[in-house]
């Protein structure tokens, strides 16, 4: 670690700490700011724990105001769904600690211990938003902290691969992973970012929907430039739902908006090729990953990887019933599906990308998951994503939840896309009282509207 980053740490943990012992109210938005704002930048060139630690910070200056008495936490009457969704993600961290200390044991690895630390953090997390005590603030002041802390977060984004390609003469994929993260990884924040944006643009206010407008732009212009397929997927969903919310005035703007980020990608992007014959390939390719689903289908060569890893993970989870229910311990998986990747690399005749396995392979989301916590963890995980569904569904006035539920859909298929269960905004977005819960305007506090 250099000494600038270990001056950053000390002067991020000095002012959040400081800030939120001092300031309780400011719990919300800083929360924010760190989860939407942080999780895709790389810290060594190989570990993305920036938002662990600021959050782990909040967490410390929050728990400092409640010992100083500058906040109170007290319970809330809940119904039954809050209370059952309570105690399932409360028993899923618990399940989670169990299986990082596993993990430990059996990579014989010390550093592990930072999963034990993570998902502790998740369950205090979890309990403080939980209990009535730190302002929540309402859906259009949350709207307004997600799209400008997501709008900052892509400006900076753009920038950092503008600065490496067009100064440094590096191009934008080859510091990713290292600098930053993978595209996929550092844009997974849309799945909730878009659809605050899109709160914003149908509120009263101007300056709100402008802010709502520019994110959406941004959003949009990210996805093109880092040719992240699950991104430009999610902002081509969610304008197909927009363009049956906004009229005709406002539908020409959108088509507007496309015309020139395509014009603005063709410029930014180093692009030799004519800006449609371009555009046209990131179309064709994007709607061909959608294929990545069948994995029954020999014939289709798209994203051979992510079926073979399925597959892999599979294999090594069915290899006896311990294993199928709990898996093999956190942060395994690396370890145990290398030598099933192997084997299924050289039955589908690549014996070239059989030797291109490492002893500890990374692997997506589903696959981890099923292979370091079984189908335990699984359907445990699962099940947050059904209460938060029923949530936002029994919400009939809200006239979002199509969007809200689209947005829980595309947080949960983000999943075999790429790794990011490490990602706090991930949790944050479906634990008890979370971001979604917030977004639908579900009072827990009274288990109704």
């Amino acid at each position: 670690m250099t000494m600038w980053q270990i001056v950053f740490y000390g002067i991020s943990s000095t002012v959040l700490i400081g800030t939120l012992a001092l300031r309780p109210k400011l719990f919300w938005p800083m929360l924010i700011i760190v989860t939407v704002g942080t999780a895709g930048i790389m810290v060594g060139g190989q570990y993305t724990f920036l938002d662990e630690y600021l959050t782990g910070c909040i967490l410390f200056g929050s728990l400092l105001a409640i010992l100083v008495g500058r906040i109170t936490l007290y319970k809330t009457r809940k119904g039954a769904w809050d209370q059952l969704h309570q105690w399932i993600f409360f028993l899923m961290v618990i399940y989670m600690i169990v299986q990082a200390f596993r993990g430990l044991i059996v990579l014989e690895s010390l550093r592990k211990i930072r999963w034990v630390i993570y998902y502790g953090m998740l369950g205090i997390l979890s309990f403080v938003i939980s209990q009535k005590g730190f302002p929540v603030p309402n859906v259009r002041k949350l709207s307004l902290m997600i799209s400008g802390s997501g709008l900052a977060y892509l400006i900076l984004y753009l920038a950092h691969g503008i600065f490496t390609e067009v100064v440094r003469g590096i191009s934008r994929f080859d510091v990713q992973p290292g600098e930053w993260s993978t595209s996929a990884y550092a844009l997974f924040f849309l799945s909730i970012g878009i659809p605050s944006a899109i709160f914003l643009i149908k509120d009263r206010s101007y300056r709100y929907r402008r802010v709502g407008w520019v994110a959406l732009v941004a959003a949009t212009l990210a996805s093109f430039y880092y040719y992240s397929r699950v991104s430009l997927l999610v902002v081509l969903a969610f304008s197909f739902v927009l363009l049956f919310k906004l009229g005709i005035r406002k539908v020409i703007f959108i088509i507007f908006s496309v015309l020139v980020i395509f014009s603005l990608y063709s410029v930014i992007g180093n692009v030799t090729r004519r800006p449609m014959t371009r555009a046209n390939d990131v179309f064709r390719e994007t709607l061909r990953s959608t294929q990545s689903i069948r994995f029954w289908d020999d014939s289709s060569k798209t994203d051979v990887d992510r079926k073979v890893h399925v597959l892999a993970g599979f294999s090594a989870v069915t290899e006896n019933w311990r294993s199928f229910l709990f898996g093999y311990g956190f942060r395994t998986h690396g370890v145990m599906i290398s030598p099933h990747l192997k084997r299924l690399y050289k039955a589908k005749r690549l014996p070239h990308l059989a030797r291109r396995v490492r002893d500890d392979e990374s692997t997506e989301g589903f696959t981890a998951l099923l292979v370091d916590t079984g189908l335990i963890g699984m359907l445990l995980l699962g099940m947050n994503f059904l209460f938060v569904a029923h949530k936002i569904f029994v919400q009939k006035r809200n006239p979002h939840r199509t969007i809200l539920l689209l947005s829980l859909l595309f947080t949960f298929l983000w999943l075999p896309v790429i790794n990011m269960i490490d990602i706090m905004l991930f949790y944050l977005t479906i634990m008890p009282n979370g971001l979604l819960v917030q977004l639908s305007g579900y009072t827990i506090a009274e288990g109704t509207t």
